[in-house]
């Protein structure tokens, strides 16, 4: 009797959307979300290394592209190179990430020891004496160097950057535009509502809603009830995200590629704040995360999605300093007039900042949805967020203190970057030799 129990409940299970029960072990932070279907990664191959390399790249592939990835897979199918294949097989993003191997992942998913790069570079010491004496797994940590993306850490930029202060003459935050684009699209979106314009197929409904509505940017821009309500005529009384892209395409795209819709958009399957494996709030573990559950349902208040809403779930020790910081300050202080209203720093303005993209054919504002873009390793937010208003030397110490970011940069770094030195040090011993040289002719 129990082996045919076990059978069913098993075959159920094989056969079914969540397969988690033949799991070999856990998943990284960056997949746990997507277990639930083994697809995803290993298709119907699950030894197959081409398959999962397809995977890997289905979601990777864009981002690494973009960062200009400096370990690429042709720089290991060059034929000058075919050695180090034989060494380190870096073909293949499995080599160095293995899932289900929660007893030897490190950070960043890496599954190879943390002194993997002496495997090719065990001679850098003898062409840069600079790095004679150092150990090699602290290529990384030491944030001089990351395996794939160095945007923000090759050695022309430590320079160009090398003498900025702290804090930059001039702080910008990108300013919005997302009201002038629709305006710019349609003339419907130039005219506001009232209550006594409202389109509802509701015959009875709390006035509160009305009232949030009409105060609301989708009221100030046009933007009726059966505008979100209506799917193929239809009246819906819940609104799901699929109405929310169709004005909002870009942040829905985003929202699904990042940790808060990453498993519906796989899966289909709508998170459980209660699933993350960060701490939530425990009067939040019921909750499920889609458009509405930070931006509420008819008042859509961007302040309130800003800041309220991150803290509403999120109580982590970096999260909960927030509001003891000067970055919160300025916020407060961008409320009160006291500086520019642009000027305020919020949880989104670093987590999900925003962008200037161009959407049918015109420069716009997007708030990016997808906090995987900049989360880790930290240093991807540098361009994007902190070189807004702080130096590069500053804002890389800062992102390497670990007590720091606890304290949500409340206060300034105590990690030096010794990057900055070597490279300033190299650029003027090279200047000096040009010198010389010149000199001499």
């Amino acid at each position: 009797m129990l082996t045919v129990f076990l059978t069913g409940f098993y075959y159920e299970r094989l056969t079914g959307n969540d397969r988690t029960s033949f799991l070999p072990g856990a998943a990284t932070d960056g997949h746990y979300q997507i277990i639930s279907d083994c697809k995803l990664c290993h298709g119907d191959g699950f030894e197959d290394a081409e398959v999962l390399q397809k995977s890997c790249m289905s979601c990777h592939g864009k981002e690494l592209k973009a960062v200009n990835d400096s370990h690429p897979k042709k720089k290991f199918t060059d034929p000058r190179n075919v050695d180090r294949i034989e060494i380190v097989d870096a073909r293949y993003c499995v080599t160095c990430h293995v899932e289900h191997r929660p007893g030897r992942t490190g950070n960043m998913g890496v599954t190879m020891p943390e002194d993997f790069c002496i495997l090719c570079h065990k001679e850098v010491a003898k062409k840069r004496k600079s790095h004679a004496g150092m150990e090699f797994n602290t290529c990384a940590s030491a944030g001089c160097h990351n395996y794939h993306d160095n945007k923000a850490l090759y050695e022309e930029y430590l320079v160009k950057h090398g003498n900025e202060s702290a804090q930059l003459s001039k702080q910008v935050v990108v300013e919005k535009t997302l009201n002038q684009y629709f305006t710019s699209l349609d003339e419907k979106y130039r005219k506001s509502l009232t209550i006594d314009k409202q389109d509802s197929k509701i015959d009875r409904i709390d006035p509160k809603i009305f009232d949030q509505w009409q105060k609301s940017r989708h009221a100030a821009t046009g933007v009726n009830c059966s505008s979100c309500h209506t799917h193929k005529n239809e009246w819906k009384n819940h609104v799901d995200m699929k109405a929310c892209s169709n004005c909002h395409e870009l942040e829905v795209l985003g929202f699904e590629s990042g940790k808060h819709g990453m498993m519906l958009s796989a899966s289909n399957i709508t998170v459980s704040v209660a699933t993350s494996r960060l701490k939530p709030k425990s009067n939040k573990n019921k909750d499920h995360l889609n458009c509405t559950s930070c931006h509420d349902g008819h008042n859509f208040n961007t302040e309130y999605a800003a800041i309220d809403a991150c803290l509403n779930c999120h109580e982590d020790e970096h999260s909960k300093n927030f509001k003891k910081t000067k970055h919160y300050a300025t916020w407060l202080n961008s409320k009160n007039g006291t500086l520019d209203s642009n000027a305020g720093v919020t949880c989104a303005t670093c987590h999900l900042p925003r962008k200037i993209v161009s959407q049918n054919g015109i420069d716009r504002t997007l708030v990016q949805h997808n906090q995987n873009e900049n989360l880790e390793p930290n240093e991807k937010m540098i361009r994007s967020v902190c070189m807004n208003c702080h130096g590069l030397k500053f804002s890389l110490e800062s992102l390497a203190d670990n007590e720091l970011i606890k304290s949500n940069f409340n206060g300034i770094p105590k990690i030096k970057n010794k990057g900055f030195e070597m490279a300033l040090e190299r650029e003027l011993k090279k200047k000096e030799k040009e010198a010389k040289e010149n000199n001499k002719g």
